[in-house]
């Protein structure tokens, strides 16, 4: 499972300091810092029963040249401004309001006005007129014979665009995506299934989900779990089946290599795929996870991972890359990844599917929810989109599935009202991220030194439930 990356944080203040100086000598002039704060980590959870590795990865590897700082965002992205001389930091994210439930689709009107019509019909009768920046509430989506696009709102039908303007805006939320057929209709929260020890009661929760309108959104099972799996997606077509094999040909294993041992990366995914071929083939996931929290350089990984995604395309599977431990990758080398999200975004591996990224989040310490904690760990998947939409935007919407998340190190079980709490606060996050379609919340199987969150499955589900159905 997680083994988290250790970084060094000497060169922070000194950056901080010089910005801070500059900011100084030029009033109240704002200076734009790209700057990724990276905390000291805690131990951490393994993904083998065996006793946990922590892997050390030094901030920067001396054989990789350091890319250059990327241009400046564009109008309206900010990376948190420095404004001296007085600085008081950003919130690193929204505070989550004191009760959580789904949030809706909402319209945002662009235009001076905006007539509501009573049917989405440019003849139908005007009900009223909303203004600039109104916000409205949206239930339905169509379009109509001329190709325009029209949104139910509780007064009736506003057109997002007029005569080739804009009317209003969507909302970038998870909602809006399921209105536009673009998604399923399911929860983000999935489950992290460690083995078949909880199969009833994970089929039990299964299948009070789908039985009461709200499918699980995705599941994601180790060695052990291949039934469970089976019989779940059975119970719940609409739910995406993720397997991670920790047995290979070679043993039980994380990673293809370990860091300062690097083979080729063409000829090492080609024998890490062979060696994981007699175990996928046991399950008919949607996706194969390739490995867990690999301390290797990430140029390394790219060249691996397009390998990887070649020979799985030949098999007619789709891979969910990198699996990185929260507050990873480090953003001074992320470049180096690029050209993997490249082929993933160019390369699709079934019809109108691509590849995946998984990621993990955890909050780094035993009482504090993910959901609470620093947006560099918990919401990483925000950090690295923003540097996509810079560098390289047509990847930036590549599906991201968060395959681990808990509590602290994974191995102190916090209690069942904590965690479902933590899990629906984090779905709320989620529903701002579209193109994140699932995480998978830790950790289901007893045996292993990680806590086991079966006891809290039928509350979980009970919680579930209020969370889709109540009204806001």
């Amino acid at each position: 499972m997680m083994t988290h990356t250790r970084f060094k944080l000497w060169w922070l203040p000194l950056i901080l300091g010089g910005a801070l100086l500059l900011a100084a000598c030029g009033g109240q002039q704002t200076i734009a810092v790209f700057v990724t704060p990276t905390p000291v980590a805690s131990p951490s959870p393994s993904a083998t029963p065996s006793p946990m590795r922590v892997a050390q990865q030094p901030t920067l590897d001396p054989n990789i040249t350091p890319l250059p700082t990327p241009p400046p965002p564009p109008p309206g992205v900010t990376f948190g401004p420095i404004v001296a001389p007085n600085y008081t930091p950003e919130p690193l994210h929204t505070a989550l309001p004191p009760t959580v439930s789904v949030q809706p689709c909402r319209a945002r009107v662009m235009a001076d006005v905006a007539n509501v019509y009573t049917a989405p019909d440019f003849s139908a009768p005007v009900v009223r007129t909303a203004a600039y920046w109104e916000v409205l509430a949206v239930s339905q989506i169509t379009t109509d014979a001329a190709g325009n696009t029209w949104v139910s709102t509780p007064d009736g039908w506003l057109p997002l665009s007029a005569d080739g303007q804009t009317v209003a805006d969507l909302a970038d939320l998870r909602s809006c995506e399921i209105l536009r057929g673009a998604v399923p209709n399911t929860t983000l929260l999935g489950l992290h299934i460690l083995n078949e020890r909880s199969h009833d009661e994970v089929l039990a929760f299964v299948r009070r989900m789908a039985e009461a309108g709200f499918p699980v959104g995705t599941l994601k099972g180790l060695n052990g779990a291949e039934r469970t799996l089976t019989e779940a997606k059975a119970i719940s077509p609409q739910t995406v089946i993720v397997y991670r094999s920790l047995l290979t040909t070679e043993g039980m294993r994380d990673c293809p290599t370990e860091y300062g041992q690097e083979a080729d990366p063409v000829v090492t995914a080609k024998r890490w795929l062979d060696s994981l071929k007699p175990y996928w083939d046991q399950v008919n996931a949607d996706y194969y996870e390739l490995m867990n929290e690999c301390a290797v350089p990430l140029r390394w990984i790219a060249q691996f991972s397009i390998e990887a995604m070649k020979l799985a395309n030949e098999q007619g599977r789709c891979l969910l890359l990198f699996s990185f431990p929260g507050g990873n990758p480090d953003m001074q080398t992320f470049n180096d990844l690029l050209p993997a999200y490249q082929y993933a975004a160019e390369h699709p591996c079934a019809p109108g599917r691509t590849h995946g990224i998984a990621l993990h989040a955890y909050s780094l310490e035993d009482t504090r929810m993910t959901s609470e904690s620093d947006v560099w760990v918990a919401l990483r998947h925000r950090v690295l989109r923003d540097r996509l939409l810079l560098t390289l935007p047509e990847a930036a919407d590549l599906p991201v599935y968060i395959t681990e998340m808990g509590i602290g190190g994974g191995t102190i079980m916090p209690g069942c009202e904590m965690i479902i709490r933590d899990a629906l606060q984090y779905t709320y996050q989620l529903e701002e991220d579209p193109y994140v379609k699932g995480f998978h919340l830790w950790n289901v199987g007893s045996g292993a030194q990680w806590y086991d969150i079966t006891p809290c499955l039928p509350d979980l589900a009970d919680a579930l439930i209020r969370y889709y159905t109540f009204k806001q």
